[in-house]
């Protein structure tokens, strides 16, 4: 379930019909989580799909930034028996 922190922004033509409804960054994110958790991938439409997998890859790609190496963390040099 989402829980959207910031009222979104309701778009109507001039008709008065809703066309378009913005959310924020953070409650859009919020929601393709969602999504990654709770649908089947198999029933998202395409451009649903899209918004997971650069999700992802932002989420891949924030681990990079924070991950730590490896030798570092258990004190091992380059060439160290």
């Amino acid at each position: 379930m989402v829980l959207i922190k910031n009222p979104p922004k309701l778009v109507y033509d001039d008709s008065g019909r809703l066309v378009e409804v913005i959310l924020s960054a953070e409650d859009f994110t919020a929601y393709i989580r969602s999504l990654m958790a709770e649908e089947d991938w198999e029933t998202l439409p395409e451009h649903l799909r899209d918004a997971v997998d650069r999700l992802l890859i932002d989420d891949v790609r924030n681990e990079k930034k924070n991950a730590f190496d490896l030798d570092a963390v258990l004190g091992d040099s380059p060439g160290k028996e």
